[in-house]
């Protein structure tokens, strides 16, 4: 089973659904995580941040659409 990868780290869910939609295009299965009481708390996001994760296997295909460098 794939372990999930956090590709990159957004300040709000707009952006980072844009950024799902741009790899879903490209054949890409992505999931957002945010920690932000189901949007009541949307403020958090600009704490904690909003996460994009891809499955390990479309990290270096995922950071070439969306133009991330990752060292590892």
């Amino acid at each position: 089973m794939d372990d999930f990868h956090i590709i990159a780290e957004y300040i709000n869910h707009s952006e980072a659904e844009m950024a799902k939609e741009l790899l879903a295009s490209n054949g890409i299965k992505s999931v957002i995580h945010s920690d932000d009481c189901g949007g009541i708390a949307g403020g958090q996001t600009f704490i904690r941040g909003v996460r994009l994760l891809v499955f390990s296997k479309d990290v270096e295909k995922a950071g070439k659409i969306l133009n991330i460098k990752h060292d590892d």
